[in-house]
């Protein structure tokens, strides 16, 4: 069970101003043992990272959780740009705002490289 002190810290790694993910801009990974990848919208971003919007009832959960570091490929808006490999770290795994986007979880991700 979560205790309020969890709370505090995950809301404040969302309190930076943040910018809406462009269309089509997204994000691919291979988590842990799968050999499914896994592929998802860009929700929005800040200078400390970007954030992705999963389902709770997703199987990727089963494979990630906060610290785990991760080859991903980035997707530009431009379809007719390249895609851009990056290791990356979870950086949180968190609900959001009471009320917005019930049945997922927003997913924090901070490119390494």
């Amino acid at each position: 069970m979560k205790n309020d002190s969890e709370d505090r810290e995950k809301m404040n790694l969302r309190i930076e101003a943040r910018t809406e993910g462009q269309p089509n801009s997204s994000v691919e990974f291979n988590p842990g043992n799968s050999i499914m990848a896994y592929q998802f919208k860009i929700r929005d971003f800040s200078s400390k990272g970007l954030c992705i919007m999963v389902r709770k009832d997703s199987k990727v959960l089963q494979y990630i959780k906060t610290g785990d570091i991760l080859d991903m490929k980035y997707y530009p808006a431009d379809a007719m740009a390249k895609p851009v490999k990056h290791q990356t770290q979870i950086k949180h795994i968190s609900d959001p705002e009471p009320g917005k986007h019930q049945g997922h979880v927003l997913v924090g991700l901070l490119m390494l490289e």
